[in-house]
């Protein structure tokens, strides 16, 4: 009887658990920098638009009608839109890896989901209201 030799345990990766928190805060940086570049924030502090604009029948808008050119509380909106519909993904993320607690899963899955579809929806009324 031929015996096998035991086989011996993979090899643990010992992780550092200041790079595993500060590899979390770049994350979380570069998606808060890319909701910045993605709502206009560096035209933002190039062009130093105005908050209103004054439309042809004079009355005032908040949203330039131009497809080149945007205003202060466009950007802080279209920034907003942007944001809740990352944070709706990733609370059903989230959800998927809540294991123990179904309630507590499916209020993440809902919650998350309407955040996507507030952020996003609201992302496209801005550009139809745009007229791109």
């Amino acid at each position: 009887m031929a015996s096998t030799p035991k086989k011996k345990d993979a090899p643990r990766i010992r992780g550092n658990r200041q790079l595993e928190s500060l590899s979390r805060y770049a994350s979380v940086f570069m998606v808060i920098f890319i909701i910045f570049i993605l709502g206009g924030g560096v035209y933002d502090i190039i062009k130093q638009p105005n908050s209103t604009v004054a439309t042809s029948s004079g009355t005032y808008s908040s949203i330039n009608p131009y497809s080149g050119e945007q205003t202060i509380n466009e950007s802080i909106v279209s920034m907003f839109l942007y944001a809740s519909g990352i944070a709706g993904l990733y609370l059903v993320y989230g959800s998927t890896q809540v294991l123990y607690d179904k309630s507590k899963a499916n209020l993440n899955l809902m919650i998350g989901v309407g955040l996507a579809m507030i952020g996003f929806a609201g992302a496209y009324v801005l550009l139809i209201l745009k007229g791109a």
